[in-house]
């Protein structure tokens, strides 16, 4: 039986801290903070300190993740 690993997850972060239009602390939800980003090829959202987003961490580097959506209102 071969089951397939995968190499990405997807989970929820709360923005921390804007560093930039791109870019931001966010923490996890076991509170860990994280690099988070939005990847330069797709189009911006606004990050707004305190709101929920979905992100995507690679398996092997738990130390950040790209936002992949506008997110909810702040929480």
């Amino acid at each position: 039986m071969d089951a397939e690993i995968p190499d990405k997850l997807e989970t929820q972060v709360v923005i921390q801290r804007v560093l930039g239009v791109r870019t931001c602390h966010a923490s996890l939800p076991n509170g860990k903070v994280v690099l988070a980003f939005i990847d330069a090829k797709k189009p911006r959202f606004p990050l707004v300190e305190g709101r929920r987003m979905p992100a995507r961490m690679d398996v092997a580097d738990f130390s950040r993740a790209e936002l992949i959506g506008a997110g909810d209102s702040p929480a």
